[in-house]
């Protein structure tokens, strides 16, 4: 069973790579043509979405499932 630091040092991984790829997606869409900028937008405001939600637990990471906000018992 995984002990509360390393979940919490798997989230403020989760984090770093969510800002990376939110720093990433921004370079690329400066530069990018209009419908390549909207998908950028779109994955950045996703990104975004998930990066607040972990912050504030309303979503968790399983090794199954990925990153959800229903997740099974067990894995809390």
């Amino acid at each position: 069973m995984e002990t509360q630091a390393d979940y919490e040092n798997r989230i403020q991984a989760l984090l770093s790579t969510c800002n990376t790829q939110i720093e990433e997606l921004e370079a690329c869409a400066k530069q990018a043509a209009p419908e390549l900028r909207r998908q950028c937008e779109e994955e950045i405001s996703v990104l975004i979405a998930n990066r607040e939600a972990l912050k504030r637990g309303l979503l968790r990471f399983n090794d199954e499932s990925g990153l959800c906000s229903a997740c099974p018992e067990e894995s809390r």
